[in-house]
């Protein structure tokens, strides 16, 4: 088993993991203010069925997208190879978010500066396949590894409140409750402002910004633990929450 793969199986049962990574919370809001809120645009969401609610809850615009285009990447939706990454318009207005992503190894991956207004929430969802990284050669019950086992979704929160909670329900226990008498295990973590964190997104997950007057605003960056400087920053922010027993460690997927 590969070094990223063994990295991988082990944030699949995190939660919410501190990378020790603290940034200048009032340079980033300085630079918050600075762009038009105009360039917020909703986030198209793939569900129908949730399609509406997420885009009132959440808008966004990039920093790092397909053909550097300011809102051509607010979904999910990619049909055939994997696009191009490059800096949009955007960036070069806000050069201490640049330096930001460049430090947490973000530079090539996607980026967006994302909203969630007061009162908003998404929907419960996941993230790839139904395996995990887990067993051995990158195989999981004879399975192949899911196609995105090597993302890991970071948010840096910019402006952020103390109702704003990101949520993981283990997925196992999310799926065999029973709603109408018990509720699942969920871990539910408030990010400061100006630190990073991964969000478990292999697990079913949601946000919730239960203020009704503050939007929270948070850089999103689309990781790959394949890149060295990614790589570092999460196995010693992954040994070091396995060592002092920083948090749960939830059963595999």
């Amino acid at each position: 088993m590969s070094k990223f793969v063994d990295l991988a199986g082990k944030l699949d049962r995190i939660p919410h993991l501190d990378l020790s990574k603290k940034f200048d919370t009032g340079l980033l809001q300085a630079e918050l203010d600075s762009i038009d809120q105009a360039l917020f645009v909703p986030y198209k969401s793939v569900s129908k069925r949730h399609r509406e609610m997420v885009a009132k809850s959440w808008q966004g615009v990039s920093l790092i997208s397909p053909d550097a285009t300011l809102h051509g990447d607010l979904s999910e939706e990619y049909v055939g190879s994997p696009p191009t990454f490059g800096w949009t318009s955007l960036a070069d207005q806000v050069p201490y978010m640049k330096e930001v992503i460049t430090e947490l190894g973000g530079v090539g991956q996607r980026v967006r500066l994302m909203r969630v207004q007061p009162g908003g929430r998404l929907a419960w969802h996941r993230h790839g396949g139904e395996v995990s990284t887990a067993g051995e050669s990158g195989r999981f019950n004879g399975a192949e590894l899911r196609p995105n086992w090597y993302e890991l979704i970071v948010h840096v929160p910019v402006r952020t409140n103390p109702d704003f909670s990101y949520e993981v329900a283990e997925v196992v226990s999310y799926q065999i409750v029973d709603f109408l008498t018990e509720q699942p295990a969920v871990h539910r973590k408030n990010y400061p402002a100006g630190e990073a964190w991964a969000f478990n997104s292999t697990h079913v997950h949601n946000v919730f910004n239960r203020s009704k007057t503050e939007a929270r605003y948070a850089l999103m960056l689309n990781l790959d633990i394949r890149m060295r400087k990614t790589f570092e920053i999460v196995s010693k922010a992954v040994d070091r929450y396995i060592a002092n027993g920083e948090g749960p460690l939830m059963p595999g997927l």
